[in-house]
This record gives structure tokens, C-alpha cells and sequence, in this order.
């Protein structure tokens, strides 16, 4: 059983910088590129084939005779993330067989933030059912190009799928507690409501880290139910109407290969679930989907993926499940470019995980250029559009206490977990200096001067002083709860040029019932897909305006009706 402590969560969420606590899937196909013959293909170079890129082009079928063995279930579920694991519950619960398979040596997952629109666990707390209008929200700071079909779906489903995971994880003796949230106000725009959910122990009550716990007990409750999961067995091929790679027909198998080398076929009497995650990993991908973020995932390995990989910046995986939808006729979503989880630059202290520093932020040339109070998500874009994409956060030792009490410790559970009083906050401003994460000076001109900005950033605080006094930002329009001085030393800056960036979102193109769909938006018979790879369900990027969606809805929500819709269907 994964054990998640307050100092490991740290450790955790310290590497996580600006965009938190993410959601992830466990991935389950790798590739390498030695030869085609092994229903392998290369993303490693940007040869094309015909105008397109190779990784459309399928690679040679693995053929009848060189598979050893082949292994029947209703369902075949691939990918031991949280979405692969709630869809083979799920459709166990329904009557369902089930054979689930993952390239990981383990169940997989990332942060442990699960959004719930309502639950048992929301009244108990006596915070109400979140409001149609913060999807609403959702979907206008994504330009409206979401797939609302599947948001009404989540929006009506949450809390059946929620109460379910709730019932299953206080089965198995954790906790349910709720993630503190930023602290902007319910008229705001950057409003974050309450309804991350997370699990832990009742002796170390810790939100937005417990995904370990979620999927380790989830894998018991499949092998309990009589489902099968085998680990490090990786997905090659897709067999459709017969064929490896097929085109036609029903999508009725799974090729893979066992951790001994040899081919295994898992038949499917009633449907495929694709559960394999992302594509940050493949640079072509990235380059033809995502082309605005794939510079921050340069630098991957692509023939060694690590498919036990949870946290990490610069990618995961290649987007072996989406290429193998392709091969047998899936289209890619409609929303182009797909959404990126990070890809901004955050810098500075903050009241909670989710929010930007709401101080003064000034590019290199020591020029501020935004309205600072944002979620860190959206906060941390227009970094991007500045000098060499470094900003510069600046506060001084008041800053904390000016704020009041209202900062939050990594890991905080909503009604549970104290807020920091100020002079502990200023405490670990003084640490972080003094490991070198912060910058720390006595007087503003030395400060600046350490931080290399332009003697010219003076002028800048003097001014934004100006406006703190007369309590109306004139230049951004701030509100005035958050135009703090920056007049008491010592002072403090923090510096970043790079953008922090875990994953991409969205791939094949998925209508609400997740079922995989070609050109003509039909049905590929037999083959549906949950999680991270669900197409459409995304814009932009990932807001965490509604924190902890993507486990709470891609993974949760839609892998939780994907069981019981096959059962029922198919």
C-alpha cells in the first residue's frame, strides 16, 4: 500500500512550481524504433512520409503467427492510471470480465486533486453544490470551444461518481477530506469553488496528494471483483475487423507485449478502453498538436520512458494509444492546438497552491506588465510574452502580514489543516533565501541590483508605491486588497526565465459517450478511450479555476459511465 506522508507530499509538491497538484494517468504503451516489423515506430526525427508525419503512418501488422498466446474478456482495458482503473471496476460491477494491462510495473498516479461538482462528503462540510455558471466560467476562459456535451455529462454524473469513490475509499479506511482552495472571492473571475477532493490517513490529513492511495485500493477492488491486471506488458497494436491496424469493422483486440518479450492478444467481446495518457513526450506529436507549448518539453528521451513516472516537469508519454487509434481510422479532436496542464511561468510566494503572487511582478527590463491577482495558472501566461521569459516577483517583509491570515501550508484540507500565521510565512521566505530559491536585501537598491534588474526597476516601485498609497492601481486595476507596499526590509525578489510544463491534454476525437470516433464523428465499433486522452474536453489551458477536473472528470466521472454504458450497450 502507497504510503503519502506531510514530508513526502512536500517534497512533492515543492517540485510541482506554479501549476500544482496535477492530474495524470498512468500510460501503457511504449514504442522503440529499432524495426518496424516489431509494431514499432519512431517519433525521434521529423522525417515525413507523403507531406505527413511518420507517426501516422502504421507500422507493419504483427502478424497471426507470432503471437503466443491470446487472452478473452467482455472488456480490455489499457492503462493503470486512475481512468483505466475506475472503468474496469466499473464495468466489473456491471457483470462485465474484465482484463486490464499496463506498461507500468505498478498502479500509477499523479497529485490526488479529484473535483466533484457535489457529494457526501461537500454537505457534510456544509459547502454547497457548485453552480452551472463556474463551467460556464470554464468554458468562456477556453473560448468556448469545448466539448459541452460531455461538461453537462460530468456536471450531472459528478456527484454519483464522486458519493461511489468516496464509498470505496473510507471502505478501505482513508479519510475524504476537501483541498483548500485560492482565496479569491465568489464575484471574481479567478473564483476557485470548493470540491477538490482527496484521501488520506486520519493521522496525517494531507488534500491534493493522495492519488497513490486512490489507485492502489482501486487495483484491490478489481482483483477482489475478479478482474485480472497484468503489469509491464505494453500495447503494440489495435485489431480491427480481423486485422492488426484494420480499418473496417469492429475494434476487437489488443495486441501486447508480455514483460518475457513475447506477443499476447487480449480479445475483447465487447469493447477496447484506451487509458494510456498523454503525448508530451513525442515531439512530433507535439509539434503538429501543440505546437505554442512543444518547446517546453524539448530534451525527453523518447525510446526510455518511464511509465512508472509520476510528477515531473518536461513530460510523460508519447501518445502510444493515440497513434494507435489513428492507425485504425480514429480522427483527432477538433480543437486545435490541444490544451497544455502548465507551459506558464510562476514566481514568487503565494496564499495557496493555485494562486499567483499577487505583489509586484516586473519583466527584465524592470517594467511591470499585468494585473497580478490570478490563479497561478492563467497568472503565469503572460510571462510568456515577455523579455527572454523572465519576470521578477518583488515584496518586502510586510507583505505576509498585509495579507493577513490567509496562507495556507502545502497540502492544506479545507476546515482541517490551520493557516500560517505571518511571521512563520516571513520564516520561509528567510529559508528559501537562504537556500537560494529567494533573494534577500536590506536595502531595495541592493536588492535589484542581486536580482539583475535595470536601475530603472526603482522608478517602478516607487511608482506601484505611489498607487499601494493611494489605494487605486491607475495602471492595471488591481484591487485594492492586494496593493501592498513594498517599504519595509528586508526586501525579497524571486526570479524565473523557464516555463513549467507536466502535460498535454485531449487526443482522439471522443464523443460523450467516450466512444472513439472517426472523420464523420461516427463510432469506431468496440473501441472507447478515457482520461487524459479524451479529446475536445479542453481549450487553451488547464485553468484549475474548477481544481482537480481532470481526475475528477476525464478519469472519474467518464470512467465510471464508460463501465456501466458498455455493460449496458454493448
Amino acid at each position: 500500500m502507497a504510503e503519502i506522508t506531510r514530508r513526502s507530499f512536500f517534497k512533492t509538491a515543492g517540485a510541482l512550481g506554479s501549476i500544482g497538484l496535477a492530474a495524470g494517468l498512468a500510460g501503457c504503451a511504449p514504442s522503440n524504433t529499432e524495426t518496424a516489423a516489431s509494431g514499432e515506430s519512431s517519433s525521434n526525427d521529423s522525417a515525413t512520409t507523403a507531406g505527413e508525419p511518420l507517426f501516422l503512418t502504421p507500422p507493419e501488422a504483427i502478424a497471426d503467427d507470432a503471437i503466443a498466446n491470446t487472452v478473452d474478456a467482455d472488456v480490455v482495458v489499457v492503462g493503470a492510471g486512475t481512468s483505466g482503473l475506475v472503468t474496469a471496476l466499473s464495468a466489473l460491477e456491471n457483470g462485465l470480465s474484465v482484463q486490464l494491462f499496463s506498461a507500468s510495473s505498478a498502479p500509477v498516479a499523479r497529485g490526488g486533486s479529484n473535483c466533484g461538482i457535489y457529494s457526501k462528503a461537500m454537505e457534510a462540510a456544509g459547502v454547497e453544490k457548485i453552480p452551472y455558471d463556474v463551467v460556464t466560467n470554464e468554458l468562456i476562459q477556453a473560448s468556448y470551444m469545448p466539448d459541452q456535451q460531455k461538461w453537462a455529462r460530468y456536471y450531472e454524473h459528478s456527484e454519483e461518481s464522486m458519493n461511489w469513490l468516496i464509498d470505496i475509499m473510507e471502505s478501505a479506511g482513508y479519510m475524504t477530506v476537501l483541498e483548500q482552495n485560492a482565496g479569491f472571492p465568489a464575484t471574481s473571475p479567478f473564483y476557485q469553488p470548493l470540491g477538490s477532493h482527496s484521501w488520506c490517513t486520519s493521522e496525517e490529513p494531507i488534500a491534493g496528494g493522495g492519488q497513490p492511495l486512490v489507485v492502489d485500493t482501486l487495483a484491490r477492488e478489481i482483483e477482489k471483483a475478479g478482474g485480472t491486471i497484468t503489469y509491464n506488458t505494453v500495447a503494440k497494436q489495435l485489431v480491427r475487423g480481423g486485422k492488426a491496424n484494420g480499418t473496417e469493422g469492429r475494434v476487437e483486440a489488443v495486441i501486447a507485449q508480455a514483460a518475457d518479450g513475447s506477443y499476447v492478444k487480449y480479445a475483447a467481446a465487447k469493447a477496447v478502453v484506451l487509458a494510456t495518457g498523454d503525448f508530451s513526450a513525442n515531439r512530433e506529436m507535439m509539434e503538429k498538436y501543440c505546437t505554442w507549448a512543444a518547446p517546453f518539453f524539448e530534451g525527453i528521451d523518447e525510446e526510455n520512458i518511464d511509465y512508472d513516472i509520476t510528477i515531473n516537469m518536461g513530460g510523460l508519454y508519447r501518445g502510444d494509444g493515440q497513434r494507435m487509434g489513428l492507425w485504425v481510422g480514429a480522427a483527432w479532436q477538433n480543437i486545435d492546438p490541444n490544451c497544455c496542464m502548465g507551459g506558464n511561468i510562476c514566481c514568487g510566494p503565494w496564499r495557496q497552491l493555485q494562486e499567483n503572487f499577487l505583489g509586484l511582478l516586473v519583466n527584465k527590463n524592470g517594467q511591470r506588465y499585468m494585473n497580478e491577482a490570478a490563479t497561478s495558472a492563467l497568472g503565469g501566461m503572460p510571462a510568456l510574452q515577455q523579455p527572454d521569459h523572465t519576470i521578477t516577483a518583488i515584496w518586502d517583509s510586510n507583505y505576509a502580514a498585509f495579507l493577513g491570515d490567509t496562507w495556507h501550508p502545502f497540502g492544506a484540507a479545507y476546515g482541517i489543516t490551520p493557516t500560517l500565521a505571518p511571521d512563520e510565512v516571513v520564516a520561509q521566505w528567510n529559508e528559501q533565501a537562504n537556500n537560494g530559491a529567494y533573494i534577500r536585501a536590506d536595502s531595495l537598491e541592493e536588492l535589484i541590483s542581486m536580482a539583475d534588474l535595470p536601475i530603472e526597476t526603482l522608478d517602478t516601485i516607487k511608482h506601484y508605491n505611489e498607487l499601494c498609497a493611494a489605494g487605486n492601481d491607475a495602471d492595471f486595476h488591481k484591487g485594492a486588497e492586494y496593493l501592498a507596499p513594498i517599504e519595509q526590509g528586508p526586501f525579497f525578489a524571486a526570479s524565473k526565465d523557464t516555463p513549467d510544463a507536466m502535460t498535454v491534454l485531449g487526443g482522439l476525437r471522443t464523443n460523450e459517450h467516450m466512444q472513439v470516433c472517426d472523420e464523420n464523428d461516427e463510432p469506431l465499433p468496440g473501441l472507447y478511450n478515457v482520461g487524459t486522452m479524451v479529446g475536445d474536453f479542453y481549450a487553451g489551458i488547464y485553468t484549475f479555476q474548477l481544481c482537480g477536473v481532470n481526475l475528477g472528470a476525464t478519469c472519474l466521472t467518464f470512467g465510471y459511465l464508460t463501465g456501466k454504458h458498455i455493460a449496458e450497450n454493448e
